[in-house]
């Protein structure tokens, strides 16, 4: 009876030093992004929401597009980051106007530009637009163009020097990830997505 009770009690020791690794892993890939600041929309902004990344790490909100976030370049610049990393366009495509792509590129070429002239020594990152289900387009056709939207990312990183990160294809890995409306994403995504961008730091 003893001997069991010791296994029990050796199983819930092994148990809990395992999950206690697991959240210094999390913790020591969280502390990489010390001196580096995410920028984007409601998806960035789940890093805060599900508590992986402090406040001070992310500049984002629902509805930005790259032409909103131009207005939060001195926030950007206060913070001295190492690294920028961005995620727009999933809003931009959704904005009313006769060419939302080339209004996007133009934005973010911009954004990209003045970012570059503040903060020259800060090493800029490109992330693609992340895939949403196939409920959420039936919702909104305007998604099936994010692919497309993919392609003028990794064209315009070329172009402005700087990195681009394929965040989609980690979102097709996951399917099983993705929040009930089909566009955003649960808590475990963004331990994933962490350790995706930690790979260019």
């Amino acid at each position: 009876m003893k001997k069991r009770i010791r296994c029990f009690l050796a199983g819930i020791l092994l148990i809990g030093l395992t999950a206690c690794g697991n959240t210094t892993v999390e913790e020591d890939v969280a502390a990489k992004f010390e001196n580096s600041v995410l920028m984007g929309d409601s998806i960035t902004e789940g890093f805060t929401v599900n508590e992986i990344l402090p406040k001070q790490g992310v500049i984002a909100g629902a509805g930005a597009t790259a032409g909103f976030t131009y207005d939060d370049i001195g926030t950007l610049v206060e913070k001295k980051p190492d690294n920028v990393f961005i995620m727009l366009g999933s809003d931009d495509m959704l904005m009313p106007v006769a060419d939302p792509k080339e209004l996007f590129r133009k934005d973010l070429t911009k954004l990209v530009n003045k970012i570059k002239e503040e903060l020259p020594h800060s090493r800029i990152h490109l992330q693609s637009i992340t895939p949403v289900t196939e409920e959420a387009l039936r919702q909104e056709p305007r998604y099936g163009r994010i692919e497309e939207y993919n392609e003028l990312l990794q064209a315009l990183a070329g172009k402005l020097s700087v990195n681009y990160i394929d965040i989609g294809a980690l979102a097709k890995e996951n399917p099983d990830l993705f929040a009930e409306d089909g566009v955003h994403f649960k808590k475990e995504f963004y331990r994933l997505w962490l350790k995706k961008l930690s790979q260019s730091l």
